[in-house]
């Protein structure tokens, strides 16, 4: 076989991607078609949907479609992948991504709701303090009084029992005077 004809296996998915792809040469590694790429990207496979900026995944253009793949492209491990896995496994990236956003996102509101709170706290502190020293003086009065009530109450007690005393001992009085008006 003659080598200017003959094609790597990556080129019968390139072009099973993008039949529009027929001008470009897709022997050549991903250094060449994306420079830089290779070398920036340091992460794991998951997260090449980073670099994604076009949001066609069905029909990939031949620019896009490196970065669809996330460098897989040029890999031998996706010449031999079938279609409808490549395609299951950009939607997974994809979803990956967007999972990894949403926790982003939760962890920036999350931290957002904490600075409001603790600056809350810091607002209603000082006045949760000053209620406290108000409830203490409250409750040091409320006791007080129920001294005064208890001592009140024993010494309306004590008096009520010196009216009763009183009370019999004029009626026992009176009953003498009486005996004695009458001379008996």
């Amino acid at each position: 076989m003659d080598p200017k004809n003959e094609t790597s296996p990556n080129a019968a998915d390139n072009q099973m991607l993008n039949p529009n792809a027929e001008n470009e040469d897709l022997t050549l590694p991903l250094e060449s078609i994306q420079p830089g790429r290779v070398s920036l990207h340091k992460r794991s496979a998951s997260d090449s949907l980073a670099f994604v900026k076009e949001p066609n995944w069905l029909a990939p253009s031949s620019s896009a479609q490196g970065r669809l793949l996330g460098g897989a492209a040029g890999s031998s491990s996706a010449s031999h992948m079938d279609p409808k896995k490549l395609k299951r496994l950009i939607a997974n990236r994809a979803s990956a991504q967007k999972s990894r956003l949403r926790r982003v996102e939760y962890v920036d509101k999350l931290e957002k709701k904490a600075e409001f709170l603790e600056a809350t706290v810091s607002l209603v502190s000082p006045r949760v303090t000053s209620e406290r020293k108000k409830r203490m003086m409250l409750l040091k009065e409320n006791a007080e009084l129920k001294q005064r009530i208890e001592f009140y109450d024993k010494l309306l007690e004590k008096q009520d029992a010196e009216y009763k005393a009183l009370k019999e001992e004029r009626d026992l009085l009176s009953f003498t005077n009486l005996l004695i008006q009458e001379g008996i």
